[in-house]
């Protein structure tokens, strides 16, 4: 029987100089287990359709995020 595990890692950086970036962070850090959080949030936008829903919030970012934070983003 074989013990090892077949995974793959993805890894996510915060650039803690950037306001927008490190209020990500600070979110994810009140949840313990932050790789099933992430994980939770990729199957809701599996669920929901990611193609529509990805238009919805780009129209929402739009209003709601100040474009000098995502400069990180390389938008």
């Amino acid at each position: 029987m074989n013990n090892k595990l077949n995974r793959t890692v993805k890894s996510v950086p915060f650039n803690l100089d950037d306001p927008f970036e490190s209020e990500l962070l600070e979110h994810c850090n009140q949840f313990t287990q932050f790789a099933t959080y992430i994980k939770r949030l990729i199957q809701r936008d599996m669920e929901q359709g990611a193609g529509g829903l990805r238009k919805e919030n780009e129209m929402k970012l739009e209003k709601s995020i100040d474009k000098s934070k995502l400069k990180s983003f390389g938008l």
